[in-house]
């Protein structure tokens, strides 16, 4: 291949970027705020919770900039923790990136997909119409990167124009909503520091997560080390804004009985203002819209498992390619899963499992910005974090302690997502006892 088609067949900016917002924007925010109103029914509170959730972030997003400018090579986790601690560590993260990282979240969108695409007609069965958005996300992305480039950024723009119109006509339209929004310190100061709120700060971190996406991708990225920092920190920014506004116009729209406890709060909201028919409209074009979700989970996951198969000669397979660049066992292994978690999975349960254990892994990878700097990875010029050492040990502090307290409340699932963990680490070593055999 020639200079010249290798640089026009590498990610460019705007698709990597999409790929960071489309691995955000997707189900957390279109289901999050039916499971927080109950527990925090504060405006400021609430608010509150998913600027934090921005905050923290963009911390990690800041971290994960460093990192790829230190080690500018696809994997993300698996890749950084192994270089930068041990191979055990990133083969976990490997592990964990492909069950839990990326199979279960993309099996949530697509039972979001379903869920709206129910509320348009009943006679669509959710798991019916999820299983489909990943088969048609697979069949994007088989091909070529150059595809799945042009699938991601035409499939975000769709969606982020549907949420700007939502967001318009949230704001101008007269809502239901009666959500408090004048401060009383006293009673937001009590919500804030009870375990429910850091729960829900659990499922604002889903919701948020996916700004590491464009690291996954990081050697299909023309110039990896300024182009992947620039997709964390302007994907993550945007996300941030729009997730307030989002929220701030589902509260003004809906009363806070009618969004507790479901999860199709969007639905909810577009009924409450736009009628029965607008909330119908809505909600099919929301179900489109979340197929970008679904399609950068899909697109990003196998390049982890790519990585992975690279440097374990037994999994060797998960690393081949075809002509398009694309590594088509791991595509349909991850895609695989995820049809698995739509099967059998529920809702709840996969989103704080799931939770539980990406928190854990990518403070761990975040707290490697520590190990990166002494080691001094990164090449003069490369991108640093600012305000270094404070945006890490912001991440890190937060995320332990939203840990601790989703471990107090909701200790089963949490638990399971822990033992997740252990058990891919413990996996290393007997494959590693293999890995040199004919």
């Amino acid at each position: 291949m020639s200079e010249t088609q290798e640089t026009r067949d590498k990610v460019k900016w705007l698709p990597a970027t999409a790929l960071v917002v489309a691995s955000m924007v997707g189900t957390g925010v279109f289901t999050s705020l039916g499971f927080q109103v109950g527990a925090v029914p504060s405006g400021p509170a609430l608010m509150l919770l998913w600027l934090l959730g921005g905050l923290i972030a963009l911390c990690g997003a800041l971290s994960y900039a460093e990192l790829a400018a230190a080690i500018p090579r696809s994997g993300g986790e698996y890749r950084f923790l192994g270089v930068l601690f041990h191979p055990s560590l990133g083969w976990a993260a490997g592990v964990l990136s492909l069950v839990i990282g990326f199979a279960a979240p993309a099996a949530l969108a697509a039972l979001a997909l379903g869920g709206y695409a129910h509320k348009v007609a009943d006679w669509l069965p959710q798991r019916g119409v999820a299983a489909a958005a990943l088969l048609l996300a697979l069949a994007a992305h088989l091909r070529s990167v150059r595809i799945s480039a042009r699938f991601q950024t035409v499939t975000t723009v769709l969606k982020l124009a549907l949420i700007v119109g939502f967001i318009g006509a949230a704001l101008v339209l007269p809502g239901k909503g009666d959500v408090r929004w004048t401060p009383e310190f006293s009673t937001d100061w009590k919500l804030v520091t009870q375990p429910a709120f850091a729960v829900s700060l659990l499922f604002v971190f889903y919701a948020y997560s996916g700004w590491n996406a464009a690291v996954y991708i990081a050697e299909e990225v023309e110039r990896p080390r300024r182009t992947v920092a620039m997709a964390l920190l302007a994907g993550t920014g945007m996300v941030t804004a729009l997730y307030l506004l989002v929220n701030a116009a589902f509260l003004k729209a809906a009363p806070l009985k009618e969004m507790a406890g479901v999860l199709e709060v969007g639905h909810v909201a577009a009924g409450a203002v736009l009628g029965t028919r607008g909330a119908t409209v809505f909600s099919g074009m929301l179900s489109i819209g979340l197929m970008a979700s679904v399609s950068a989970l899909v697109w990003a996951g196998p390049r982890v498992m790519a990585a992975v198969g690279r440097d374990l000669p037994v999994l060797g397979g998960l690393a081949r390619l075809n002509a398009g660049g694309v590594p088509v066992r791991a595509t349909l292994l991850v895609s695989g899963l995820a049809l698995g978690f739509v099967a059998v999975g529920d809702f709840g349960n996969i989103l704080t499992y799931t939770q539980s254990g990406l928190t854990l892994c990518s403070t761990l990878t975040v707290a490697g910005v520590f190990r990166a700097r002494k080691l001094g990875l990164a090449p003069e010029g490369a991108f640093r974090c600012p305000w270094y050492p404070l945006p890490p040990l912001v991440f890190v502090t937060l995320s332990l302690v939203a840990l601790a307290w989703s471990f107090a409340v909701s200790p089963k699932p949490t638990s399971a997502g822990f033992c997740t963990c252990l058990a891919a680490w413990l996996l290393y070593f007997p494959l590693v006892m293999i890995r040199s055999r004919p």
